[in-house]
């Protein structure tokens, strides 16, 4: 089965993008954000156990509570000063805060009516036009891809996401359009609001 897309985007699709561009953004703050908390979580698991080892190991020796019980308080609190001093030392660096995308503004909201032209075929591999010469890629190129009422967006890693139109399709409805996208791809199309 061959699609083809032929569109010329318009200030509605430009619209779109910004608004799924947000989001895309949005999700890579929130990704951070959880992985930060995970990180200081774990770096203050590592500062309590310690302390409490130290606390048991201190206590241990303030009174005299028998052989037996003294060694094994003494066991449990060198295991959390080192379980603590382990997630203290091991953890590496707080992680980066992600950077700005670069592709927030595809395509550039000063730019008149952009044309979009591609060709994808059934063979594991797709044709866009960018001006006058072609462009022959691989599904696997693409890294993540949605879809919204209007429009499906390719996002690439090393290159600018592709908007797509769906008013543009030949070859074959919206849905047909999607199914062959799942099936080339072996995971679902994330359809945003």
């Amino acid at each position: 089965m061959v699609f083809r897309v032929r569109a010329v985007l318009v200030e509605e699709d430009r619209k779109a993008w910004r608004l799924a561009s947000a989001k895309r953004e949005k999700l890579a703050r929130s990704g951070y954000g959880l992985f930060l908390g995970l990180w200081l979580v774990m770096k203050l698991l590592g500062m309590f156990l310690a302390g409490c080892g130290a606390v048991i190991l201190y206590g241990t020796g303030a009174e005299d509570p028998g052989v037996i019980k003294g060694v094994l308080q003494a066991i449990i609190a060198l295991y959390l000063i080192g379980g603590g001093g382990w997630l203290l030392l091991t953890l590496p660096r707080p992680p980066k805060r992600p950077e700005k995308l670069p592709d927030r503004d595809f395509p550039p909201s000063g730019m008149p009516d952009t044309p979009v032209r591609a060709v994808f075929f059934g063979d594991g591999c797709f044709v866009l036009w960018e001006g006058l010469r072609d462009v022959r890629l691989g599904y696997s190129s693409i890294r993540a891809y949605w879809e919204d009422e209007g429009r499906f967006y390719l996002f690439f890693e090393d290159r600018p996401p592709l908007v797509l139109p769906k008013r543009g399709l030949a070859g074959g409805t919206a849905e047909d359009f999607r199914d062959f996208l799942e099936q080339e791809f072996g995971w679902p199309v994330e359809r945003i609001k």
